[in-house]
């Protein structure tokens, strides 16, 4: 395998364009959008660099329609095909194995606030997640009862509908356990207010 510096998004197109062949970068946007996006983000704007990079690498070939709308058709080359077969046989690599969640970066932090601010975050956090997992259970009942449909696909979907089962589970105790702490006593330190609160002290006329 050359010695080439590819990166995950390098992986993804070429992976949609050899499951899906000859494709435009708008064709792999969306499926990105209904599958793979709920799961692994970037920008959009990767999406649409990305497959002319690969062809001067020499992993995909790119020709342009000479009627209609005179797209850019993208398809996947002998040397693109050993390249991601490389890849999908190598394991875990560490760079790739990210977790980037703003609820838990404010948990985390959230000595700095209020416990009423925690339990803002917390249920905030339990309705984002309860909504995606309705979104998947739905889609996992179409995909499963569709004969067509990628068993694979159905296995990462499987997961998400358990990391979101768990996030909504997850979310909702801290939203109870953070409810029931009780304003600490005055001992000479002032506890943190809540965000609203300090907002409005800031805007109140000086007395």
């Amino acid at each position: 395998m050359a010695d080439r510096k590819l990166s995950p998004t390098s992986y993804l197109v070429l992976s949609l364009v050899a499951r899906t062949g000859p494709c435009t970068p708008f064709d792999i946007k969306k499926q990105v959008d209904r599958s793979i996006g709920f799961f692994w983000s970037f920008p959009h704007s990767q999406i649409y660099a990305e497959p002319e990079r690969l062809v001067e690498e020499g992993l995909l070939s790119g020709y342009q329609e000479t009627t209609g709308r005179r797209r850019r058709i993208y398809t996947i080359t002998d040397a693109g095909r050993t390249e991601l077969e490389d890849w999908l046989t190598t394991g875990q690599d560490k760079r790739t194995h990210e977790l980037r969640d703003s609820g838990l970066l404010k948990l985390y932090f959230g000595s700095l606030s209020s416990p009423d601010d925690v339990v803002e975050v917390a249920a905030g956090e339990k309705q984002a997640h309860q909504k995606r997992l309705d979104r998947y259970l739905a889609a996992h009942d179409s995909l499963s009862g569709d004969p067509a449909s990628d068993s694979n696909e159905l296995l990462v979907l499987e997961f998400g509908i358990r990391y979101e089962a768990l996030s909504v589970e997850f979310w909702g105790e801290i939203e109870q356990r953070r409810a029931a702490v009780q304003p600490t006593a005055s001992t000479g330190n002032t506890p943190p207010t809540s965000s609203a609160t300090a907002r409005m002290r800031r805007r109140s006329p000086a007395e």
